[in-house]
């Protein structure tokens, strides 16, 4: 005989069932969130971890562009006191054969005085060394005629600026020795952060080891640069609208007029690039073309041109610095604003030798060829932007 079931039997049977799945469940959906946040908090702290090391390399690229800048001046005034010495060689050697002609000219002086009857004892106190003594030398003038004192006292000033020349010589070779042993100083403090910077460099790679963390990188990188050059844009356009105020105000007050479209001109950046045609900013091969892209995604905003390391980039036209600062993924960069909204970009500089707000002439060096900003090789990154535009430098570059 079959058992009968009930209808409310089998509900709670069904109930039962679910009640048992139910912990196997919740338990799974548990472990699924305490994995996705392991792997939120390992992106944070890998985002954290890059960002520290941006910093640091951020530090390191900017303290080596000092050290560079200070190594070249050194370098500069090296150069400035070897020609000094070698100037000063040249004088003493011209002194040493001018020293020489007068003595025998004053041999052949006291040789004639002599035969003309002059004591020999005479002749003997006239060349010792106690006859530099111009006032011992007084006992023996009534003996020659003027030309022979003359001749003398010529051989003294001779001598006199040879030994000036030999002294002078000997503190030039000094300052040279202390030179040299800053410039060995120096070279090691460069070294020394270079090592540094290398060591960054590779713990900031294996943070970007995949192509997903290195695309972000980018995108962060190319995002900061635009927010960077639009903030140094809008912040000299209102200098430059506040200097042609004071302009006017100032012409108002002393000249009781306007100021002329000249003179505004003057005072702002420029007048743009125009159509013109210009030379590249460092000679070079241009290795990443405007438009290519990186990682497949984003395009070049620029052009990279590979150049040797310390090679001087030059602006392109003139205009004024609005930025000169290390920017992540671009290092040390120069962005020059030429007027009417026309903007030039240098980057991977090694160091910058102008400052924000400075005016620039076409062709003036502005900064040298580097792999700042976690490069692995030396170029410049060059861009020209119009209204804020990337555009594809070929259109204004020889």
């Amino acid at each position: 005989m079959k058992p009968t079931y009930s209808f409310s039997f089998f509900i709670a049977l069904g109930c039962l069932g679910l009640g048992m799945s139910t912990p196997s469940k919740a338990n799974d959906l548990s472990q699924i969130q305490q994995k996705i946040k392991q792997q939120q908090s390992k992106i944070a702290e890998q985002k954290r971890k890059r960002d520290s090391l941006q910093s640091t390399l951020k530090n390191q690229e900017i303290e080596m562009g000092k050290v560079l800048n200070t190594l070249k001046k050194t370098q500069v005034t090296l150069t400035e006191t070897r020609q000094a010495i070698q100037r000063t060689e040249q004088e003493i050697k011209r002194l040493e054969k001018q020293e020489k002609e007068q003595k025998e000219r004053l041999k052949e002086q006291l040789d004639s005085a002599y035969r003309s009857g002059i004591h020999p004892s005479v002749l003997e106190r006239l060349l010792s060394e106690s006859a530099k003594n111009a006032d011992r030398m007084g006992a023996y003038y009534e003996h020659i005629n003027q030309v022979r004192i003359d001749a003398i006292f010529d051989l003294r000033r001779t001598q006199e600026e040879l030994k000036a020349r030999r002294d002078e010589l000997k503190g030039q070779q000094k300052g040279q020795q202390t030179q040299l042993n800053e410039q060995k100083k120096q070279e090691k403090d460069l070294q020394k952060v270079k090592n540094e910077r290398e060591s960054t460099i590779r713990s900031l790679d294996k943070t970007l080891e995949q192509d997903q963390n290195r695309l972000e990188a980018l995108k962060a990188n190319e995002l900061a640069l635009r927010n960077q050059i639009a903030r140094a844009a809008s912040e000299a356009a209102a200098r430059e609208k506040q200097e042609i105020a004071r302009l006017e105000k100032q012409k108002n007050n002393e000249e009781k007029r306007s100021a002329t479209e000249q003179e505004k001109q003057q005072v702002r950046a420029g007048s743009g690039l125009g159509n013109g045609k210009f030379n590249l900013p460092v000679a070079g091969k241009v290795v990443n073309r405007f438009g290519s892209t990186q990682m497949g995604e984003i395009k070049w905003s620029g052009i990279v041109i590979q150049a040797p390391s310390g090679s001087p980039v030059r602006a392109i036209s003139s205009g004024k610095v609005i930025l000169a600062d290390w920017l992540q993924g671009y290092g040390q960069v120069v962005a020059i604003d030429h007027g009417n909204g026309d903007m030039s970009l240098y980057g991977y500089n090694q160091s910058v030798s102008v400052r924000k707000g400075a005016r620039v002439q076409a062709g003036q060096t502005i900064a040298s060829v580097g792999n700042t900003g976690g490069q692995s090789r030396t170029g410049l990154y060059f861009e020209i932007r119009r209204k804020g535009v990337a555009m594809n430098p070929s259109r204004w570059i020889k």
